[in-house]
């Protein structure tokens, strides 16, 4: 018996001790598999001596990623620092940047988000003029992410109608302008890792070695390019460790695919098979329910939830009239426990399906005078300041960032509107050039005097501006060699007028800056 075995029930210590080749854990919900994957992870390292910067753990969250380093901190002390932790995608970033050469792919390649994408798609709608109304960005976005996830290229797509053949033109523009600009979005990073590793065996052969024992978390959740992914990293050798359940499958919409968990045992050859059935987090009633509904799928392996916790209260079941009566019956059953003692108003949990649900459930608890908070606000990276000033720092970065360039050219306001920032687009087009090329030449032309500057397609005060802002950035991109980052966010704010922006004499403003 050694520490790291100590409170584990049995099958969680089989999945623990099992340490040599493929092995498939089918963790039910509530039943200790982030402390199985922690503890296998200290095991390996504790009791089988495998240097730690030889293991890989994939998680599909930050936080999830977050709470196994701080577990294994505990568990390891500093050596865990030697681990490779990380989401999917941070992890491809990060083998991304090492291998950029191989791929041709320029190191400094900035990762476009959601925002970002949805900015690229709506340039390649109007760039192939078609009907955004008919092809909606968002929906369009979707349809090239699946392809992604499907590990398709454009020129893979085989369109059985217009509609597709719409999608096929939009998603080889999309990729043209990601190209343009030096950016991956983040399906690339899976793409480009899967076609890093399948097409260039010198370096899949290296990343195997590097990594002889891999775990994965949530497997039902992968799509078939993080599936392939893990194929190539796990090699023959397979020390291959995968924690998931069908059950518990839900982004579909995303790409994943819940057969990943079958395709594992006919993939990896003698995959061993652990069940994780024992529930530590509800009642054996809740357990019973859950039981029942989920045993109609005919696509999982069979498991029976149990616990040793007591029974609980019955769950109940009402049907209400309309959405007001469901609302005005929650707010009510949540006073009368906390009438009779049962519960605090914190200790109470409202939980819907869709976004839109949230009014009329809102409207009845400030009828009724009921004070509740509401889950989901604005992150604190989509929040508007930070974007802008993430935009800023990847511009210095990467000055050919189209997208970034085009969100904060004219923030704060300094005299560069849609129709200056139009014409400077097309002129750069007209010229062969990305827009900061387009921006380092009118420069040149104003140091110069070249009598050319007369025929530009914008006026003298907008080419002002425009000079301006690409003196402020060229002096920014000289300052990211010679300061740290917190000394440049430090200039950036200060050069580019984002901090008197932000503070604007207002309560809010301050709010904001704080």
């Amino acid at each position: 018996m050694t520490d790291m075995l100590d409170g584990l029930n049995p099958a969680q210590r089989e999945a623990v001790e099992s340490v040599e080749g493929p092995v498939l854990v089918l963790a039910g919900p509530g039943s200790g598999k982030t402390r199985v994957l922690t503890h296998r992870v200290a095991y390996l390292v504790e009791e089988m001596r495998v240097p730690p910067w030889q293991i890989m753990a994939v998680t599909f969250t930050n936080k999830a990623a977050k709470e196994m380093k701080d577990r294994l901190y505990r568990l390891l002390g500093d050596s865990f620092r030697e681990l490779t932790i990380g989401t999917f995608h941070a992890i491809c970033a990060r083998l991304l940047r090492r291998e950029a050469d191989v791929l041709g792919l320029s190191p400094q390649y900035v990762i476009y988000d959601s925002a970002d994408q949805l900015s690229v798609m709506r340039r390649a709608i109007k760039a192939l003029n078609v009907d955004d109304k008919q092809y909606r960005p968002t929906a369009m976005l979707r349809q090239v992410s699946q392809a992604k996830n499907e590990l398709l290229k454009p020129e893979d797509l085989r369109p059985a109608n217009y509609r597709e053949e719409i999608v096929k033109r939009l998603y080889e523009r999309y990729q043209a302008f990601l190209s343009e600009n030096g950016a991956l979005d983040f399906d690339d990073l899976l793409v480009k890792a899967v076609e890093l590793l399948g097409q260039h065996p010198e370096v899949r052969t290296k990343y195997q070695r590097r990594y002889p024992f891999i775990l994965v978390d949530e497997w039902q959740d992968t799509n078939m390019a993080q599936y392939e992914l893990v194929k190539h990293l796990a090699g023959s050798r397979a020390n291959l460790f995968v924690v998931g359940d069908e059950d518990q499958s839900i982004y579909r919409f995303r790409g994943a695919d819940y057969r990943n968990v079958a395709r594992f045992q006919e993939d990896f050859e003698g995959a061993r098979v652990i069940l994780l059935e024992r529930n530590y987090r509800s009642t054996q009633t809740i357990l019973d329910v859950a039981n029942s509904v989920i045993a109609r799928n005919p696509h999982r392996h069979p498991k029976r939830l149990y616990t040793e916790q007591p029974g609980g209260p019955q769950i109940v079941v009402m049907e209400a009239y309309n959405e007001q009566e469901e609302g005005d019956t929650i707010v009510g059953e949540i006073r009368r426990l906390v009438a009779e003692g049962q519960a605090r108003l914190g200790d109470c949990a409202v939980m819907y399906r869709t976004n839109a649900q949230s009014l009329p459930l809102e409207d009845a608890f400030v009828r009724q005078g009921m004070p509740y908070k509401l889950v989901g606000a604005t992150r604190f990276y989509e929040r508007k300041e930070i974007k802008d000033v993430m935009a800023y720092l990847r511009l210095i970065h990467n000055p050919y960032d189209g997208v970034g360039l085009a969100r904060i050219i004219n923030v704060p306001p300094r005299s560069i509107g849609a129709k200056t920032l139009e014409a400077l687009d097309e002129w750069a087009q007209s010229q062969g050039l990305p827009v900061y090329a387009a921006l380092q030449l009118l420069a040149e032309m104003d140091d110069e005097g070249d009598a050319k500057a007369a025929s530009l397609p914008f006026g003298a005060r907008a080419t002002r501006s425009l000079l301006a802002f690409t003196r402020m950035l060229e002096e920014l991109i000289r300052a990211r060699h010679q300061l740290n980052l917190l000394e440049l966010l430090d200039l950036l704010l200060e050069r580019s007028g984002y901090a008197d922006f932000v503070r604007d004499g207002t309560d809010e403003g301050q709010t904001r800056w704080e």
